[in-house]
């Protein structure tokens, strides 16, 4: 079962999971802060709903949306002993006033901490993920995935003048993927999802643009989000996942390899 299997990274995993005809789907797209009224005969539960954007304007909201659908789908969980994993997140780590998308997330990891003795239960902490599909994100999508669009419109790159030097760790989506399978044959705990290799967004820029082979100079405007901007992630990859591409090359099997979707 999949909550979320029509977002960014829910309709990746859909597409890995649908290749091997054994797998048995149900795609979750009701409200999961509801009660889930059916029967629980599910072997694993990927809990990939979420309010997942940072700048949402209302703080009540978005701890209700997160741990209230959280702690549904755990309940429904229970109640089948499935193997429980979800999509937790970096956006508690770094050095920046966190926002009620992080603290949501940092609550729910408690939550299942205290599980963990009940039932067999994977957080996974996803850092800044990119790739085939995310477009719908809007502003909320990768700077991967925004310069792309702004460059292939033939208008320069937009970029935040202090944070030129900022790094951030980037996965590519299918290490994501990657890390939601393995996921299943590991222990109860909460991991990292990451490159473990943390990039600048100078370096970012400039790897789009050479796998889209432009040279436009970007234009540098003021962070209005100074207080509230995430600096200095890195994964820590102490458990069974290895990614399988560099941030190099993962931002050229999305540009180049998959001829940048129309998604």
């Amino acid at each position: 079962m999949i909550t979320g299997a029509f977002g960014f990274i829910g309709r990746n995993l859909v597409k890995e999971l649908k290749k091997d005809s054994q797998n048995s789907l149900v795609l979750w797209g009701k409200d999961v802060c509801e009660t889930i009224a059916i029967k629980n005969n599910f072997d694993v539960i990927y809990h990939l709903a979420a309010n997942t954007d940072t700048r949402f304007p209302n703080d009540v909201e978005m701890y209700r949306n997160n741990i209230l659908g959280f702690l549904s789908v755990l309940d429904f969980a229970l109640k089948g002993k499935s193997k429980l994993i979800y999509a937790s997140s970096a956006s508690q780590f770094g050095n920046y006033k966190k926002t009620a998308y992080a603290e949501s997330k940092i609550l729910i990891d408690r939550i299942a901490e205290h599980f963990f003795d009940k039932l067999p239960m994977v957080g996974l902490r996803f850092f800044n993920v990119f790739g085939s599909g995310e477009k719908e994100k809007g502003k909320m999508s990768s700077m991967v995935t925004q310069w792309t669009e702004q460059l292939k419109a033939e208008k320069r790159p937009r970029a935040f003048l202090e944070e030129r030097k900022t790094k951030r760790d980037h996965i590519y989506v299918k290490d994501v993927i990657k890390a939601l399978r393995v996921a299943v044959e590991v222990r109860s705990g909460i991991y990292d999802v990451g490159s473990g290799k943390p990039a600048t967004f100078d370096r970012v820029l400039n790897l789009v643009q050479k796998y889209l082979g432009t040279e436009r100079k970007p234009i540098y405007i003021h962070n209005p989000y100074k207080e509230h901007y995430q600096k200095g992630t890195k994964a820590n990859l102490n458990w069974d996942f290895e990614p399988d591409y560099s941030l190099e090359e993962g931002i050229k099997d999305y540009l180049i390899h998959k001829k940048y979707e129309k998604s």
